[in-house]
């Protein structure tokens, strides 16, 4: 597997608080037959921010120790970017990275909301040849409610990531709901850990990947998991399945659904 979205970089964001942790993630990364990641520190308009030039330089120091561990893990470099109607600024005044230096940006909506100026943002970017690849839509609280929103901008050119955990249940049911309709319609093109620590939320996500071998065939597992992060490594064009529009159960289950407070 091609993990697109870690937080491995020592004392850059939330992540990782120090190398010795960096590490041991590297070591569960390999122990889950992960041996390519893409660290994408977080960049939040307005917050405070580690600069590109510190990420470039924890990522060296952290392929250095790994080389010194006999840690054959590939690291690449890259961003989760908070969603702003500055992103290709950011870009092109590179305060933040694109995925490996590729054209591919990952994004990050909040996660009770979707600004109105979404749509618009995907437009631009996709004008001016990036390709947004949505964070996590599972755990969005509107996608949530209503997962034909992330059809739609996928239908638009734009691409969404999974959370692994998400289809263990980590996250709480109506997140795991939402992670099974998003991948039974075609709407996940990558999966990852998003892995913050080496307890909690590590990058022990074999459950997850075998969950996910029992919802699709084994060429979607291949691309999911391994194809699709290879040619976004490579900065090679992705191609995508069709997504299918999700049709809402009727009737009892849906009463059922809104009593229990499963959405």
């Amino acid at each position: 597997m091609i993990d697109i979205h870690s937080h491995i970089l020592p004392r850059v964001d939330d992540g990782s608080i120090d190398m010795d942790m960096s590490i041991d993630m590297a070591k569960i990364y390999l122990e889950n037959n992960i041996n390519k990641v893409i660290a994408t520190p977080h960049y939040i308009e307005g917050s405070k921010n580690t600069s590109l030039e510190d990420n470039k330089a924890a990522l060296s120091e952290l392929r250095e120790e790994l080389y010194k561990e006999g840690i054959d893990l590939e690291i690449y470099l890259g961003n989760e970017i908070y969603v702003s109607m500055d992103i290709i600024k950011y870009i092109k005044e590179e305060k933040v990275s694109t995925l490996n230096g590729t054209r591919y940006v990952l994004m990050e909506f909040p996660m009770f909301d979707i600004p109105l100026y979404a749509e618009n943002i995907i437009y631009e970017m996709l004008l001016k040849g990036y390709i947004p690849i949505i964070a996590h839509p599972e755990r969005n609280s509107k996608i949530i409610e209503d997962p034909n929103i992330l059809y739609k901008y996928i239908t638009m050119g734009a691409l969404a990531q999974l959370n692994l955990p998400s289809l263990e249940g980590k996250y709480g049911s109506s997140i795991k709901t939402t992670a099974e309709i998003l991948v039974q319609h075609n709407m996940i093109h990558f999966v990852a850990t998003d892995a913050h620590t080496n307890r909690g939320r590590s990058p022990k996500v074999a459950k997850g990947l075998e969950i996910l071998s029992t919802m699709v065939s084994k060429e979607d597992f291949d691309r999911i998991t391994y194809l699709n992060g290879n040619l976004l490594l490579e900065d090679q064009n992705i191609s995508v399945s069709d997504p299918i529009k999700y049709q809402e159960k009727k009737g009892f289950f849906k009463l059922l659904k809104n009593k229990i407070g499963i959405f």
